[in-house]
This record gives C-alpha cells, sequence and structure tokens, in this order.
C-alpha cells in the first residue's frame, strides 16, 4: 500500500478521533493496517496522542486478521503501548494491555517467553476500574473508550475460557454505552453496543456446552436461560448477517435451557435458518444449529440420533470456539460401544474443566488483587491530584508551600496564577463537557511547563498556580507569557467547532522562602491582566 493511498485524517481533533472508531469497525470486516499506519502517522504528527492509540489499536486488529505473522503483530503490539504510555490516558493504556493480551498469537513461543496475559488483563481491568472511580463525572471524553476496553478483556477473558468473568466484563461495558457526548461523537458506541449483543450471547453458548460436555446439564440450562438477549431496538440494529447469526446463537440457548416451545420443537434444525446461514462468515453458527438439536434429542433419549446431529455439527467447528467443538465431540462419542475409550473421555473432559476452574479462581484473585494496589495507589493520588485535570490539588499545595518557606535566602522561585477568560460563557455555550476539556488541555499545558520540582496546582474552578524553580543567578524568565500564547495558539477547533479560549495570567518571581507573599503578588497581577483586556500577562519581579 502507497502512502498516496493513505487519505488525510480531518482537520478537527474529535472528528479524527470519531473516524478512527469508525475505521477500527471497518477493519474488521476489510483489513486496512498500511492505512491505518499511515494515518497514525499523521496523528502523531499532529499531537494527537488519542487518535494515534486507535489508529495503532485498529492496525493491530487489521494484521491479526490477515494473519501477519507474530512478529507483525507484536510489533504493533508495541506500537500501540508505547503511543499510550506516552500519551497517559490510563483508559488507552488499559486498553493497549488488553489488545496485548488478546492478540498475542502464541505466548508459548521462546520470544514471548515472560508475557503474562493474566498479568496484562489484571493490570488493564484494575487501571480502568480506577480511573472511572478516580475521575466520576469529570471522565468528560475519555468515556468514549472505556466500553471498547472492557470488551476487549471480555474477549481475551473469552480466548482464555473464562466466559464468567468475560460476562462480567460485558456488563461494565454496557453501563458506559451512554455517556453525555458533544453530537459528533454519539455514533461510536453503536458499533460496540452490537458487538457486545454477539459478545454475550456466544460467551452465554460457550459455557453452556462447556458445562453439557461435563454433565452439569441444569447449571448449563440455567446459564442460558439467564444470558443476555437482545432487545428488540438491538436486534433491528444488527446488520442482517449479524442478526441471523444471532438467531443461530439463541436457538441453541433455548433448546439448553429447556423450552419446549420452539418451531419445529428442540430435536429439530430449522432448515430456513440453516439456509440463511450460507452466507456467514463462520461454518460454527450452522453447528450451533446442529448441536442444539443434538442436545435437544440427547435429553430425549434418542442417543444415537443426536451422536449423528453433533458429527455433523463437528465437520463444521474448528479450533475459533473449542468448548463448542468438545461438545460436538463429547456427544458424538456417546454411542461409542467402547464403555473404556468412553470413560476416559469423561475423565479428560472432567479433568479440564477442573483445571479450568483452577485458572478462574486464580484469575479472579489477580484481579481482586490489582484492585487492592490500585486503589492504594489512588488514596495516594486522591488526596493529592485533582481528578479533572491531573494536576495537584489544595491537599497537595499546602505541604510544597511549607517546604519553600525553609528554603535558604538566594534560592528563588517564579508564581504564575492563570484564569480562564469567560469560561462560564464556555460552559453555557458548548456545555460542561466541552468545559472540562477546556480545562484539561489548560493543565496540559501548564504541567509541560514544568520540571522535577515544580508544581502546577488547580486551586478551585478555572484557577490553576504554577510555582517554578529558578536556580540563582540565571535571568528572570517571564513564564507567564509563554502560557498565554501556548493557550491562544492551541487548536481549540478540534475540540468544537467556533470555540476559542484565552487565559490571563500573573507572575511575581522572587525568594522562595516568600512564597506566600509571592502568590499575593502574583493574584494582583492576574486582576491587572484582566483589568487591561484579559488574553495576556501581567508580571513584577520581587
Amino acid at each position: 500500500m502507497t502512502s498516496a493511498a493513505v487519505p488525510a485524517l480531518p482537520r478537527d481533533r474529535l472528528t479524527a478521533r470519531v473516524m478512527a472508531h469508525a475505521l477500527i469497525e471497518q477493519t474488521q470486516v476489510s483489513p486496512m493496517p498500511e492505512i491505518l499506519g499511515g494515518l497514525a502517522e499523521q496523528a502523531r504528527g499532529a499531537g494527537w496522542s488519542e487518535v494515534r492509540v486507535l489508529l495503532l489499536h485498529g492496525q493491530l486488529i487489521g494484521r491479526s486478521l490477515q494473519n501477519a505473522g507474530r512478529r507483525a503483530v507484536r510489533q504493533s503490539s508495541d506500537a500501540m503501548l508505547n503511543a499510550a504510555q506516552a500519551g497517559g490516558d490510563e483508559i488507552l493504556i488499559g486498553l493497549a494491555l488488553a489488545s496485548r493480551a488478546l492478540f498475542i498469537e502464541d505466548p508459548s513461543h521462546p520470544d514471548d517467553l515472560g508475557e503474562d496475559v493474566g498479568g496484562l488483563l489484571a493490570q488493564a481491568v484494575a487501571m480502568v476500574d480506577d480511573t472511572i472511580e478516580f475521575a466520576g463525572d469529570a471522565l468528560g471524553l475519555r468515556a468514549l473508550e472505556v466500553p471498547v476496553v472492557y470488551v476487549e478483556c471480555g474477549q481475551a477473558f473469552h480466548r482464555l475460557g473464562l466466559w464468567e468473568i468475560e460476562e462480567q466484563m460485558y456488563a461494565r461495558a454496557a453501563e458506559w454505552l451512554d455517556p453525555p457526548l458533544p453530537p459528533v461523537a454519539r455514533s461510536v458506541p453503536a458499533f460496540t453496543r452490537r458487538a457486545l449483543v454477539m459478545n454475550r450471547l456466544e460467551a452465554a453458548v460457550a459455557l453452556a456446552g462447556a458445562m453439557i460436555e461435563v454433565g452439569l446439564r441444569d447449571p448449563a440450562a440455567r446459564v442460558a436461560a439467564d444470558a443476555v438477549r437482545p432487545d428488540p431496538a438491538e436486534r433491528a440494529d444488527l446488520p442482517t448477517a449479524w442478526a441471523v447469526e444471532a438467531l443461530a446463537l439463541e436457538r441453541f440457548l433455548d433448546v439448553v435451557a429447556g423450552r419446549t416451545d420452539l418451531p419445529g420443537g428442540p430435536c429439530q434444525v430449522p432448515a430456513d435458518l440453516y439456509d440463511r446461514l450460507a452466507g456467514s462468515t463462520w461454518p460454527g453458527y450452522r453447528a450451533c444449529l446442529l448441536l442444539a438439536a443434538a442436545v435437544g434429542t440427547h435429553d430425549s433419549g434418542d442417543v444415537p440420533s443426536a451422536a449423528r446431529l453433533a458429527n455433523r455439527a463437528a465437520e463444521l467447528l474448528d479450533d475459533y470456539k473449542p468448548s463448542l467443538t468438545s461438545l460436538a465431540l463429547c456427544l458424538s462419542a456417546q454411542d461409542c460401544k467402547d464403555r473404556t475409550a468412553l470413560r476416559y473421555a469423561r475423565h479428560v473432559a472432567e479433568q479440564r474443566w477442573q483445571a479450568r476452574m483452577a485458572v478462574l479462581g486464580a484469575m479472579r484473585t489477580r484481579l481482586a488483587a490489582a484492585r487492592v494496589l490500585r486503589q492504594g495507589d489512588r488514596l495516594t493520588r486522591q488526596a493529592n491530584l485533582d481528578a479533572l485535570t491531573g494536576l495537584a490539588n489544595r491537599h497537595a499545595e499546602g505541604p510544597f508551600l511549607a517546604r519553600l518557606r525553609r528554603r535558604a535566602p538566594e534560592e528563588r522561585i517564579g508564581v504564575v496564577v492563570v484564569d480562564v477568560d469567560h469560561f462560564k460563557a464556555v460552559n453555557d455555550t458548548y456545555g460542561h463537557v466541552v468545559g472540562d476539556e477546556v480545562l484539561r488541555a489548560v493543565g496540559t499545558v501548564l504541567q509541560a511547563a514544568t520540571r522535577p520540582g515544580d508544581m502546577a496546582i488547580r486551586r478551585g474552578g478555572d484557577e490553576m498556580l504554577l510555582l517554578v524553580d529558578l536556580p540563582p543567578g540565571d535571568d528572570i524568565p517571564v513564564l507567564a507569557d509563554g502560557i498565554v500564547r501556548a493557550i491562544a495558539l492551541h487548536r481549540w477547533e478540534d475540540l468544537a467547532p467556533g470555540l476559542t479560549v484565552g487565559i490571563s495570567a500573573g507572575q511575581a518571581v522572587g525568594p522562595a522562602r516568600d512564597v506566600d507573599r509571592l502568590i499575593e503578588d502574583a493574584d494582583r497581577n492576574l486582576y491587572r491582566a484582566k483589568a487591561t483586556g484579559r488574553g495576556r500577562a501581567v508580571a513584577a519581579a520581587s
């Protein structure tokens, strides 16, 4: 694929983010890893870290679907994780970790030794859970990717055969399908909603099938009866092919649940539905109909007929859904005359189930432990960081000022106090979601002006404070001017068409031990900046 084939990203950042989500959906039908890689480079050049991560996610999916090879898939995973970590958004870092767990092709390969898939998933889930709890209503546009992360985790748990945890992930994803979003972004959750319908059905089918294989018939019936089915609106929103495939999955669940009012009865393969599945990309959906009839027939006591149906299903199945393949072979073997061989097969199935349950228990323990570790970290962060901007808060300000008051007389600091001009008008015109994003962006500019030993603080509302250490003997920099310029040059149109944002700033420079007086001087200078027209900085040395 040549670079000429790569389209240009939209000039608006949020529109580009929405486009990235649409391309992720499209690449799962028609992989386009080269195009997505080219777009990711454009996003990198624009400084749009979240757009770049999403596009690299699409590239990773595309390479996996194309069977591009273990090395290519791992390179895409590395690039996505590195980009997410550089951007610093823990929701996107969680997505990168979950994707890594899902798309690692062969963890037993020598080059992959030491890769802990369970650890990746525990870290991803704990990270996103904690970020959501910490941010609360201030999550803003970051909520776009929350359901995507949980779905990715669910798919990875499915691959591990941990279907109970998989369903828990999908339940969490469903809770985040309707966040408050600007109009341009409201289409994003639609694909996740459709994918959830199919994924939840497939998880229930896999678990119920595995239970039947080891003789847990009644628990399997409960799983099937409790499975989350699509409501009429969700069913109508499914693509035509998916809607037909969903009917096949539901037919299996209905038979396992013990329904006797099905068209043709539980022992029949509905011919019309079977024919409609001819165009499905996976023949396993037809196998679900055959397995449903096999289960119904076996329940009725006709073991030979059940075995024949199951054998037909086995011919359509592969390693894509191993629990269904195992169930088909199990039901097919029930007609075996060799009782010793049948006992051996049952023994192996039960041992495999017990091993799965041990892994399930261990994974639940790992998830709980990861949450405890994150909660400990969060308590510290919550005490010292502002949830919206990531800046220090007033709790962290006090001890930092106390340390400055004890500094030597010759040690100096620069103090900058900033205030967003007409911030109430921003909220009133564009909404609080956009207003929160404005505060985050201003906070990012302040963070960029800090070095180790400095501190950027959100004091409340739209007022922020920057305390910068100044080495003795250097010329006094006018820090506030650069911050005002950076805010004026920021691409606010990327956040909302027509949006412009400016700040006023006041600066004071002097001995660190006089920090309280310097803050007062900077406050006075801030009000001078506002009184003389806003969108400017006023500085005074002490």
